[in-house]
């Protein structure tokens, strides 16, 4: 009778792992909002605002090159969002042009893996 309940439990244990070891991984995400200094989304209706996250040349722990690079523009609401399958430590470069003035602000990002992180950039 022990031996018949050990096994199911074993059963049920092994489904279990199967089951959780075959979820798909989320996605590392991130949501940087570019604002102008009064906290206004920096965008005026005919231009968005260009944001670069990069990591170009550094080199990692196992001795290679890192070549991540993805550009993207803010929506109206001055937000863009990035996703990504590692996490890593990222420059953020952002660009917004409205009329003939050009306003520009760099920072970093840590992204964690499987998490949104977002980041709030003031352009100057």
């Amino acid at each position: 009778m022990l031996n018949k309940y050990l096994k199911n439990y074993l059963i049920a244990l092994l489904c279990a792992m199967l089951f959780f070891s075959c979820q798909e991984e989320s996605p590392t995400r991130a949501i940087i909002t570019v604002t102008t200094p009064d906290g206004t989304p920096a965008y005026d209706g005919a231009q968005s605002c260009k944001v670069i996250l990069s990591q170009q040349g550094q080199i990692n722990s196992a001795g290679n090159e890192s070549n991540v690079y993805k550009k993207d523009y803010t929506s109206s609401n001055g937000s863009v969002e990035f996703e990504f399958v590692n996490e890593a430590i990222l420059n953020i470069d952002v660009e917004y042009t409205t009329g003939n003035d050009v306003y520009t602000a760099e920072t970093v990002i840590k992204l964690v893996r499987e998490e949104l992180v977002r980041k709030t950039v003031v352009v100057n």
